[in-house]
Parts: C-alpha cells; structure tokens; sequence
C-alpha cells in the first residue's frame, strides 16, 4: 500500500485517529491473515466541507473468497471504508434526543478515502444502495488489495449484494483513479475483470461447491432444452444431490430406433479433486457447465455399466476420468 497523502487540515486528535486508522489498514495487509477485522473505534473528523457536521470514517478488513472468483494464489482482501456524517447539533430532546446522519458531499468522501487508503483509492468502488438514494446514510467504497498491497479489479461475478447490506437494489460505480495508465485501462477494458479469465480460482468448501455444481448444472440442462429447443430429444426424469458429495442424473436420450436410458452416478469429491489437480480449476459453475452439457454433445462412454435397462456412467470416481470418454461423437 502506498503511503497516504497529506491529512486535510484537523484537529490534532483528529488527525491522530486517521493515523491510527491508515496503520490499521496497512497492518492487516501486510499480516498475511484472512481472517475478518475492524478498526474497533473510528476516527471522527470534522467535516471539511460542511459547517457543525462530524464525518466518522471506519474500515474493515475481510476474506473475499466468497465473494466471487479470485486468484487462490494471491492472498486477496477485502477493505471496505464506511464515510458516516451526522450533525453536531441534537435533534429531539429527552430519550429521544439524536444526531441526525446528513449526506457528506461525494468530492469529501474521495478525500477521506484517500487519506486513508493513498493510492489504493485508485481501485476503490463505491457502493451504492437505493436506501442511500432516498435517506442520509454511510457511505460504502470496497478495495481489493492482494498480499503484496497491489489493488485488484473486482471480479465480474463479484457479489455487490453482499457488500452492499440489506437494500433490495445495490451496484457499484468506479472511483475515477488518478493514475493515467489504470483509468486508459477502464476506458478500453471496462472496470470488472472477467471471472472466467482469474488464474488459479479459490476453492470453496465442499457443501457449497455441491450446491453451486447442482446449481450449475441444472441450468445448463435446462438451457439447453429450453433455448436450443433439444426438448424433444432428451427427457430429464430425476436430478438429485446425495448427502452433498453424491449428484445422480437419470434422463433417456430418444433415438430413431427407440430411447435410451442413461444414468450418471457423479462422484462430486473425485469430480472436485480432478478438476483442481489436472485442469487447475476447481471452481463448481464451470465444472456444473461441463457435465451438464454432455448428454448433449452425442457422447460415447467407454466403460458404461448396465442395470436394469439403465446406462450407468461414473463420473469423477478415481479409477477412471470424469467424463470417461464422453464427448467423442457417437
């Protein structure tokens, strides 16, 4: 992380507590832990733009991993800064009595997000909700920053719903950087970088890959007999998840000289295991892609087994490949 600018002109104990927050941040970047933080008091400052009005400025410093997709290898956080002004005069009195939270003026907000976060500000969103639309609340930017204190671009399926708390309607708009060369980059490449393009993709825990690879799958399926109209080829009678680390496929393929039964008995932890080990990719959406576009590709299974009329195909099992030959044409 570079160093942070100049403070804006504060009180001294003001600026102490801004200081006090920057080594925050830059502690826990370079701690190497992943493990969630805060700054337990944030800093109040005055503000600097609007007269009797106090700016709380805060910071968190989290795991992004279930967040979206991201490089396993680079040790990626998440810092969020929540800007939160509120009036120095009460309103109400008694029990009742309260600073109301007023909107600070966004060219403020940029200026307490760089003092706290320097150049890094460059890669900062702002995260906006339609309940800071209609009423006075914080103001939310997220940073991702890798171990080395690099920021990052978010990542395209970057879950700004979770970032953005409780609203119904949450998205992200790009701080303008001030580095020349980062802001040619957005013009011509847009401001997300493409989840299917990260190297070396976390892996999740294996409940939630489960989950995600049926997800995932189920909707290939589905995609493929709704929107390329292949209904008529394929019926699907049963796709089900066992005890989360067993998916079972039943769906007969109907041919000119009459259908035929198949089966895949899918082994999601050896599926899981080969994915990372030989393709470097363990993520579940692409491996829920994968399998469930191949009753659709005329596939020739080398090693099918046969009960009661079904075609039973092992997918993911440690004997054999994940597809055991499928996709070859029939």
């Amino acid at each position: 992380m570079t160093a942070a600018p100049h403070l804006p002109i504060v009180p001294a104990d003001s600026a102490a507590e801004i200081v006090v927050l920057q080594r925050f941040v830059n502690s826990r970047i370079r701690s190497g832990s992943l493990s969630p933080s805060h700054n337990p008091h944030p800093a109040e400052v005055p503000s600097i733009e609007l007269e009797d009005v106090t700016v709380r400025v805060g910071a968190t410093v989290r795991d992004p991993t279930f967040m979206g997709t991201f490089d396993r290898t680079a040790g990626v956080r998440w810092i969020q800064v929540n800007l939160y002004a509120v009036s120095n005069a009460p309103s109400g009195t008694g029990a009742t009595a309260h600073r109301p939270a007023t909107d600070l003026p966004y060219p403020e907000q940029i200026v307490w997000l760089r003092t706290v976060l320097g150049d890094l500000a460059d890669y900062a969103y702002k995260v906006v909700t339609d309940r800071g639309l209609l009423r006075p609340g914080p103001a939310m930017f997220t940073v991702l920053v890798d171990r080395h204190g690099h920021g990052q671009l978010a990542p395209s399926d970057f879950d700004w719903a979770m970032a953005g708390g409780s609203s119904r309607r949450i998205y992200p708009e790009k701080v303008v950087p001030e580095d020349p060369a980062l802001l040619k980059y957005l013009r011509l490449h847009g401001d997300t970088v493409d989840a299917d393009s990260i190297l070396h993709p976390q892996i999740v825990p294996p409940p939630v890959w489960a989950q995600q690879f049926l997800s995932e799958m189920t909707a290939t399926i589905a995609d493929h007999i709704g929107r390329l109209d292949e209904g008529r080829l394929f019926t699907f009678h049963k796709v089900a998840l066992h005890s989360m680390d067993r998916v079972i496929v039943r769906y007969t393929w109907h041919l000119l000289d009459g259908g035929r039964e198949y089966g895949y008995d899918i082994d999601l932890n050896g599926l899981r295991a080969h994915r990372l080990r030989d393709l470097d990719d363990p993520r579940a959406f692409s491996a829920g892609r994968s399998i469930g576009g191949i009753p659709f590709g005329q596939p020739v299974f080398h090693s099918p087994r046969f009960v009661d009329g079904v075609i039973w195909i092992d997918i993911g099992t440690p004997s054999r490949s994940p597809t055991d030959g499928a996709g070859e044409s029939a």
